[in-house]
């Protein structure tokens, strides 16, 4: 059952109170997610070290902690001394006990290692070797491993002498002497065949696989396509070593909708609710001057015609529909490209017929918000021998500035991509400036030409 505000509340109190011995009583039957939770209630830093020390003595702390988002982490690992942290990374697996040190400053990362046992510490350092959000990061070294010429009864009894804690429980993975990669056998498969039934005959021959240098990203994608919980890692001679779990590929592919979100937006992917006012003010900054110096383009267009604004008052009310109509269009556009190039569905073939069918539905679209916007502009028109050549500007420019959003929603993530560039990195910004100066310049340009 998950923690309810009451619970939440108690504990709160009692932390507040230093009654630890029945706040320590009360998280000993929550589970560690939900414990995780107190520390986002605005503990204070005592109330923090003292609800951290009851993890340590209840053994949670490891469980607890790898449930908070990484600034979150970062802030209290920082309170931690490194021979607690040592006792953490000790019961941890190692690509959890890495992701741990990666929110620890490098300059304690030494000490730390120093005071782990020898395994621990090698398995921890092998994993360094690989790129930071590689797919050698995140493999794991647990799994099951049967050879090729085994019978099914063979590898079943080999899979119970195995560790009971593999982080791989779906596939049994097929190796050659020399641990090269053959095949991957489907658990349920296994134990439902005739028990002399060959390895060979069961396995999946030449399994997607991604090598250990490759972006994370990769593997989640592989997972995502081919729908398969695990993805292994192999070096360039087909050597199996190791598996990505299913945990970690979901791990992956939230971070990357997240990464994509929030680069939409001009966000760093390290900003959050816990993220201090003063690292969030500099991530956030630059883009803000950005979008400063766009609404300065689009107030230019919008004084470059201030003589048909004043002439035509009725303008004015009318600009935030064609902008926003606009942006809305586009903006629509823009998530479904991005989630496209993301997910791998468009090539250049597919990029052009994705062009021509957001621009054409942007069209479409425009046609029918430039009619009923017309049809309000004419009707409530205080000036009945302007009121037919206003309609007329209003509808020709939704139209033309829809048909354009839908275009550039499409075009501005796939021309970045084209670059080399994060198809997100800021697009929702750059379209917003170009919808909004469009739109003004569409409707006010027309009105010069037409009303005046």
């Amino acid at each position: 059952m998950a923690i309810t505000p009451t619970q939440m509340n108690y504990i709160r109190k009692l932390l507040a109170q230093k009654a630890t011995g029945r706040a320590a009583i009360a998280i000993s039957k929550i589970h560690p997610a939900d414990i995780a939770d107190l520390f986002s209630v605005n503990l204070t830093p005592a109330e923090k070290r003292m609800l951290v020390d009851m993890l340590f003595s209840q053994l949670k702390a490891g469980d607890v902690l790898a449930e908070l988002p990484d600034s979150l982490l970062t802030e209290v690992l920082e309170d931690i001394d490194d021979k607690s942290i040592a006792r953490i990374l000790k019961r941890q697996d190692p690509n959890d006990a890495l992701q741990f040190l990666s929110q620890i400053s490098e300059e304690r990362h030494e000490a730390i290692l120093k005071l782990l046992p020898d395994t621990n510490r090698y398995r921890i350092e092998q994993l360094m070797i690989y790129p930071e959000d590689s797919a050698g990061q995140l493999m794991a070294s647990s799994y099951m491993v049967v050879k090729p010429e085994f019978t099914a009864s063979e590898a079943v009894e080999q899979i119970r002498n195995q560790s009971e804690s593999v982080d791989v429980p779906f596939y049994v993975y097929v190796a050659d002497e020399d641990n090269r990669l053959m095949g991957v056998v489907p658990l349920r498969r296994l134990v439902t065949c005739p028990q002399d039934t060959s390895i060979r005959e069961l396995m999946v021959e030449d399994p997607f696989t991604v090598d250990a240098d490759s972006d994370s990203e990769d593997a989640a994608v592989i997972a995502r396509k081919y729908d398969i919980m695990a993805v292994p890692v192999v070096d360039d001679s087909h050597h199996l070593l190791g598996v990505i779990p299913g945990d970690s590929l979901f791990e992956v592919m939230e971070k990357e909708a997240t990464e994509d979100m929030y680069r939409m937006a001009g966000l760093s992917e390290d900003d959050s609710i816990f993220t201090p006012v003063p690292t969030a003010f500099k991530q956030r900054f630059p883009w803000i001057l950005v979008n400063l110096v766009t609404a300065f383009i689009a107030s230019t267009v919008v004084r470059a015609f201030e003589g048909t604004i004043a002439q035509f008052a009725t303008l004015a009310a009318f600009m935030p529909v064609v902008a926003g109509m606009g942006g809305n269009i586009g903006n629509q556009s823009l998530v479904v490209i991005t989630r496209g190039i993301a997910l791998g569905e468009l090539d250049f073939t597919s990029a052009r017929k994705a062009l021509f069918k957001e621009s054409t539905l942007g069209t479409l679209l425009g046609l029918v918000a430039g009619t009923v916007a017309a049809s309000v502009a004419y009707f409530t028109a205080s000036d009945s021998t302007s009121a037919l050549s206003l309609g007329i500007v209003i509808f020709v420019s939704i139209v033309a500035n829809m048909a354009l959003a839908g275009l550039l929603g499409a075009g501005i993530p796939l021309m970045l991509r084209a670059l080399g560039r994060d198809p997100a990195l800021g697009s929702s910004i750059l379209l917003t400036a170009c919808t909004d100066s469009l739109g003004y310049l569409l409707l006010l340009g027309l009105a010069l030409k037409i009303m005046m």
